[in-house]
Formats: C-alpha cells, structure tokens, sequence
C-alpha cells in the first residue's frame, strides 16, 4: 500500500476503519450457494482463501478504497435470464427475469462500502428517519410495524390512512454522478468513499 506521503492533503482515512474483523463479518454474509462470476470463484472457495490469509484480504479492500479505484475486471457483470416460478405464459417476456453475476470479490468491496458510507450517515444522523434499510438494527418488519402502528392510530381518531409505496430503485436509476458526489460532499462524507 502506498504511503501517506502520496496522498493528497487534507483527506481523510476512511481505509483505516476497515480491518480484518469488518471484512470477514461482510465476506461471512455472502451467499455460499449464489452463482459466481465471470472468475468462477464462489463465495465459499473465497471464505477458504480468507481463513488462510485475512490480512492479503484486507489490505486489497483497504487499497480499493484508498485508491477510489474498483477495477474494471471486477465491474464486468453476467446477465442471466431466469424463468420466474409459475408464471402461465412463458412466451412474454415479464415471465423471466435478469440476475447480474458479480464477482464476490467485487461484491465485497462494493458491500465495505456501502457499509461505510451507511455507517457515516447513521453517525452524522444524515439518513430520514422514515428510511429503514440503511439504520442499524431496522428492518423491513419494523418498518411495516410504524405503518400499522400509523395506520390504527389514524382509524382511532376516525381519519383515513393512505400509504405510497416506491420503488427507489427504478425512480433514481440514473442518478448523476456530479451531483451525488457533491450531495455526499454536503454530508461530510470522506473522499476515500465519494471516489
């Protein structure tokens, strides 16, 4: 890994929060029986490499991060399409659907990422707090539970309760990057992650 002296000044050193511990708890949630990639390697032939040498493991995510750089290798994805279960008609199109194969090791960089970046947003109390996914110990149940909750309450006091369900997903799949950076900018969020 370089040293400090070649980094640009006034950067943080979000790098350094990750080690072998955050690695191999994010390396430990990935799917032993999902496909792998174009490199064929599974996430358990990946999780034996890790048991053997957690410290080659961690210093790539680190260099990842530190650089801003995901290499292109491991941005290259497989579409597969799948027939989705049950459907009466498989000569339309909506009967299938498309998988992205990734990397694992691509998807474990991309997951410390997230995982910082999530957990820089909780610190700084920069996430709604409507929004569930990304808090800490919240989850798809708590979140139907505040709307229940919502729901009854509205009904005791004899009002109406309507609900607006979005898939943000597909409403901001082209986000500009400009922008994002500088909106992540706004949130004190550290260069390493904006790159």
């Amino acid at each position: 890994m370089p040293s400090d002296s070649y980094r640009p000044a006034g950067e943080g050193k979000i790098f350094e929060k990750v080690d072998p511990q955050l690695v191999g708890t994010l390396l430990g949630k990935a799917s032993n029986s999902s496909t792998p990639g174009d490199d064929w390697i599974s996430a358990d032939i990946v999780k034996v490499f890790w048991q053997w040498n957690r410290q080659h493991f961690t210093q790539l995510v680190q260099a990842c991060i530190w650089l801003g750089h995901h290499p292109k290798l491991w941005k290259m994805a497989k579409g597969v399409i799948i027939p989705k279960p049950g459907r009466p008609d498989y000569s339309k199109v909506r009967a299938y659907r498309v998988i992205s194969l990734l990397d694992v090791v691509s998807k474990l960089i991309e997951c410390t990422v997230a995982h910082l970046i999530a957990d820089h947003l909780e610190c700084k109390c920069g996430l709604h707090n409507g929004q569930f996914r990304c808090h800490k110990r919240q989850s798809c149940i708590d979140a139907v539970a505040v709307l229940m909750n919502q729901t009854q309450q509205a009904w005791n006091n004899k009002r109406t309760a309507g609900t607006l369900f979005m898939d943000v997903k597909l409403a901001f799949n082209n986000v500009s990057k400009t922008y994002l950076g500088r909106r992540m900018e706004v949130q004190s969020i550290k260069p390493d992650l904006i790159r």
